[in-house]
């Protein structure tokens, strides 16, 4: 039997940032940036919160919208993709069917999965066979002990794993963006960078240029411990970064000319 993770399939999808709570720094950082904006003048959008469905950041300018990705910091996952389960293989796959897997930025995670062959990868390094992910044969009905018993089990015997080491990943990190119609990305910290090409002429680095290390990361993920939700995924990771010459923290100016 097959058996779909009920997360979502990539990061956000269908999560509202008030399900998360107000306390997430990814979210207030998101929230500040736009503050800073907005006293700077500029015409910006809400926060995005959990909604993948939005950028981060949204600014209008004239008649168009430029679109930014926010992190908080480097070790934010940059992307990320939900594994779901076949209890009769015992082995884990992607769930092309879902509705998810049709849009765009889905399509963009299932070929980088592909191109890199996670799927195997991830059946080999976790052994599903021998050992059962009690995700998937613990009932969603089960007491909240039960479900958070099952979830610290899957944890102890299901280590990370790091795939694609390297500055792989960072090409991958712009190419998941830009299916989003995103090109720039500001990591606290760090500054502004554009994702494959610089429509606006900000004259930020190009991200996948100044990484110096990243990697695709098979992992489990807590997605709510008083809830007891947790998911098999791969996520894309950013583990060196050089400074970027802009920074929406410390000059926006150069937005507007």
């Amino acid at each position: 039997m097959r058996k779909t993770d009920t997360e979502p399939l990539t990061d956000g999808e269908g999560i509202s940032a008030a399900s998360i709570g107000t306390g997430n720094a990814g979210f207030i950082y998101e929230r500040d940036v736009i503050l800073a904006l907005r006293n700077a003048g500029f015409t910006v959008s809400d926060p995005a919160g959990a909604d993948s469905a939005k950028a981060d950041l949204e600014l209008t300018s004239g008649f168009k919208t430029i679109k930014f990705e926010l992190k908080e910091k480097l070790s934010a996952d940059f992307a990320q993709m939900n594994f779901d389960f076949d209890t009769t293989s015992k082995q884990f796959f992607i769930d092309k069917t879902k509705t998810t897997a049709k849009k765009e930025a889905a399509q963009t995670m299932i070929g980088i999965a592909e191109e890199f062959d996670i799927i195997r990868q991830a059946n080999e390094h976790w052994n599903p066979k021998k050992n059962m992910p009690a995700k998937f044969v613990v009932k969603s009905s089960a007491p909240f002990a039960d479900r958070d018993k099952a979830r610290k089990l899957d944890i102890k015997r299901f280590p990370d794993k790091f795939l694609a080491k390297g500055v792989e990943a960072a090409q991958q990190v712009e190419k998941y963006y830009n299916s989003k119609d995103t090109y720039y990305i500001q990591v606290k910290g760090r500054g502004l960078y554009y994702m494959g090409k610089d429509p606006e002429g900000y004259g930020c680095p190009r991200f996948s240029n100044s990484v110096t290390d990243s990697s695709i990361r098979i992992r489990i993920k807590t997605n709510s411990a008083s809830k007891a939700r947790w998911s098999f995924l791969m996520a894309l990771k950013i583990n060196g970064l050089r400074a970027s010459n802009r920074d929406l923290d410390l000059d926006s100016s150069f937005l507007s000319s």
